[in-house]
């Protein structure tokens, strides 16, 4: 089978990209030809369909919203992506196309091309972006669904979109604009990575025959070496490892630091809050900022972590830190939302705690540190994970939904 796997973005960026770059390299081991569709950046891996990359555009964090007015028209229905598609399928024709997440970069604006292709769309719903502006369902510390039901000018109201009022407002012209276009009608199957994603789907308006669940894959990586030369990693430490952002609770690790003393916490990541965090470490010795490491140094560290934190916010999809740290068999600590109580099960495969708790998440390190218990909730998390994730049940379920939209086309 010829897939095509689009996402914004052609290099390890975030859990997203994970998803994206691992289901290439399991598809292509399990001998189907997988081609892409992302946009240029000299960042990306390499790719045989690359030449057909849509032109590079920038609407991080850093952007200015004065770059971000000027690209407006692009962020809301991107003909740049469109045209670069169209050229792809033209010399390429795929039986799938798989999109994870366009964003801005792409926009649905590719998804017109596919149909008149005739071909299936297949999306992973990593986030909520069909009906949230700011794709997480998450403002101002807290989860939100002030948009529910097409009401967008919440998020203006809220400047929820990277807090700014400015990039609000162009997320809210291109949440109406998509809204009155139907953008995603052509996706035949929505693939979500847990059941309270599937839930929330349904929530917003998706119908339930056209989801599939399917938990993501997770592959423990070989670990050449160990920890050595890492400050704190020589002693029992507690990890938390993600993105350095308000929605992942990350403005909890200072207080949970100082709880903990003197056990090093040591923090894997980068994002918004780092220049913040390392304000906060400089008068606090065991909360220790390792910055980004290679994927083998940061496997080995997650193997020798005494208890991996994960104190989300916001409602996770699926939560790769706690189930990379499950496969290693290490006790978890994570807030109880969104879909991580369907890997951590408290008392089972790790402890859960009340999200915004830091008192509570110390208190729960403390015991998964002491407890004879622990090891036996690292493994039942080991095996719990082994068999929800496991790379290939995860190609077999991808394979499966791919044929359903193929045999039906």
């Amino acid at each position: 089978m010829r897939v095509l796997l689009v996402n914004a973005f052609h290099y390890l960026r975030g859990g997203v990209e994970r998803t994206y770059l691992d289901e290439s390299r399991w598809l292509t081991a399990a001998g189907h030809d997988v081609i892409h569709f992302a946009t240029r950046d000299p960042r990306n891996l390499p790719s045989p369909t690359e030449r057909f990359f849509a032109p590079p555009a920038d609407f991080g964090e850093g952007a200015a919203a004065s770059r971000q007015l000027e690209q407006l028209p692009r962020a809301i229905w991107s003909a740049p992506a469109a045209r670069a598609i169209e050229a792809l399928l033209a010399e390429h024709r795929p039986d799938v196309a798989h999109l994870h997440a366009p964003s801005r970069y792409l926009t649905p604006s590719i998804l017109p091309p596919l149909a008149r292709a005739r071909v299936p769309v297949v999306m992973t719903l990593h986030d909520f972006k069909p009906w949230c502006t700011n794709r997480i369902l998450f403002a101002h510390g807290a989860p939100c669904e002030r948009c529910r039901g097409g009401r967008h000018w919440h998020a203006f109201a809220t400047a929820c979109v990277q807090e700014s009022r400015a990039k609000s407002a162009i997320g809210t012209i291109e949440a109406y604009a998509h809204q009155a276009l139907d953008v995603y009608r052509s996706v035949e199957r929505w693939i979500a990575p847990s059941a309270f994603v599937m839930a929330k789907a349904v929530e917003h308006g998706v119908p339930a025959d056209r989801l599939r669940p399917l938990a993501h894959g997770v592959e423990r990586p070989a670990v050449a070496g160990a920890t050595n030369g890492v400050a704190g990693a020589s002693e029992p430490f507690v990890l938390y490892a993600g993105r350095l952002s308000v929605e992942k609770g990350v403005r909890q690790l200072p207080a949970i630091a100082m709880r903990v003393a003197p056990v090093p916490l040591l923090v894997v990541g980068d994002g918004p809050l780092a220049a913040w965090l390392a304000g906060a470490a400089a008068t606090q010795p065991n909360l220790r900022l390792l910055g980004r490491i290679p994927d083998v140094s940061l496997a080995a560290l997650r193997r020798a972590a005494g208890a991996v934190i994960v104190p989300s916010l916001f409602y996770e999809h699926f939560c790769y830190a706690a189930a990379e740290a499950l496969a290693e068999a290490r006790p978890v600590i994570a807030a109880r939302i969104g879909a991580i109580p369907e890997l951590v099960e408290h008392e089972a495969t790790g402890l859960l705690v009340p999200p915004g708790d830091p008192h509570a998440i110390a208190e729960a390190v403390r015991r998964a540190m002491t407890d004879p218990a622990a090891k036996s909730w690292g493994e039942a998390g080991r095996a719990h994970v082994a068999s929800l994730a496991d790379p290939a049940r995860h190609v077999a379920g991808l394979v499966a939904v791919y044929r359903e939209v193929t045999e039906q086309s």
